[in-house]
């Protein structure tokens, strides 16, 4: 792309005009339909151009617009018809149809990057308002205080440990169509949800965890890299952003697909571990408890998640104990019978061999 600011002194407007859902049509219909498209949406967009605007390709399916003048009232009202005429034209004449942002007016040295960073994340709206309309450049763009109204976690652990990666991105589609609608989510905060809920299905499918009952995350990173779920953030199309999920989650929901007779029994034991914890729990109490021998828990946890029973257990004690720690008054000693150890001493000794600081200290530094 190369624009050129060369109107001379005053106000500078940019218009941004984007092709709707046009990566995974081209993906559908080939690069010559998308090519056409792309020719005949340029075509409009030249032949509207008020007199001395300039504009810019911005590969694949983007143009920028600037317009000059001195007055702004007339100058936004410009901007707004070329924006209007073309948002017809598009949908009247060519396959497609296109979402177009205009920015504020904008004076001085760095007014072209200041109005076209405002059309760039103007029209990045149609993430959660949709396409084929016309975005003004406003305060909505900034960061919004929106509360996330419901959860999506139980449905997606529920997809990912059954294996079934369809019902997992399902799932998802249908919570971000919901969410999307809640009064103030901007597309920064729809990613972010977002990310969450792919960190989120990326825990409930790793295999090993850490002493503390933490996912071990450089294994999940193995397995997906990291700047691959960055590219969510570049993502600013509903279509393609659901293209992209499709791609994405079968990879993590795989590790859980198809579930051996091993991980099963694996899963089961996770599972009571989770939901009696607190207990005096031993392994022969949870081997009779899914009908195999404590040898075969023990091989199974080696052999699956790198640990041993005794470790994992530990691990989901101390994960509880942080959260006691830190969001309740309750004495070191209460803390230690709530999550399954009679004496104090003996989980003062594990908490700080885990954590390398006592349950006070760690108390004391993350309190809030």
């Amino acid at each position: 792309m190369t624009v050129i600011d060369d109107a001379g002194p005053g106000l500078l407007v940019a218009v941004l005009a984007d092709i709707d859902d046009f990566e995974v049509n081209r993906l559908a219909r080939g690069d010559d339909w998308a090519a056409d498209q792309v020719a005949m949406t340029q075509k409009h967009a030249e032949s509207l151009l008020p007199a001395g605007a300039r504009i810019a390709l911005v590969p694949p399916d983007s143009w920028i617009v600037t317009l000059a003048g001195d007055d702004r009232a007339r100058l936004m009202a410009a901007a707004k018809e070329y924006a209007d005429s073309l948002l017809a034209a598009v949908s009247a004449e060519t396959g497609v149809a296109v979402t177009i942002s205009v920015s504020n007016p904008h004076a001085g040295p760095a007014r072209l990057e200041t109005a076209t960073s405002e059309a760039v994340r103007a029209v990045e709206r149609k993430l959660v308002g949709g396409g084929n309309r016309l975005y003004l450049f406003d305060d909505h763009n900034s960061a919004g205080a929106a509360a996330l109204p419901e959860r999506v976690e139980g449905d997606l652990a529920r997809c990912i440990r059954e294996g079934d990666a369809v019902g997992a991105v399902d799932a998802l589609r249908r919570w971000i169509d919901r969410v999307a609608l809640v009064e103030g989510v901007t597309p920064d905060v729809l990613r972010r949800w977002i990310g969450a809920e792919l960190l989120y299905a990326l825990d409930v499918a790793g295999k090993r965890r850490l002493a503390d009952g933490s996912a071990d995350w450089v294994d999940a990173f193995d397995r997906l890299a990291l700047d691959e779920l960055l590219e969510m953030f570049e993502i600013h199309e509903r279509s393609y952003l659901m293209l992209w999920l499709g791609q994405l989650l079968p990879r993590i929901v795989e590790v859980q697909a198809p579930q051996s007779p091993a991980r099963h029994v694996l899963a089961m034991v996770e599972q009571y571990i989770r939901d009696h914890y607190a207990e005096d729990l031993r392994l022969t109490t949870v081997a009779s408890t899914v009908y195999v021998s404590p040898f075969y828990i023990s091989h199974l946890f080696q052999r699956e998640l790198g640990t041993t029973f005794l470790r994992y257990l530990t691990g989901v004690r101390m994960h509880h104990a942080r959260q006691l720690l830190t969001q309740t008054a309750l004495p070191v000693e209460a803390i230690a019978d709530r999550v399954g150890y009679c004496s104090p001493k003996r989980f003062r000794v594990l908490f700080k061999r885990t954590f390398n600081v006592t349950p006070t200290e760690y108390r004391r530094q993350y309190a809030g």
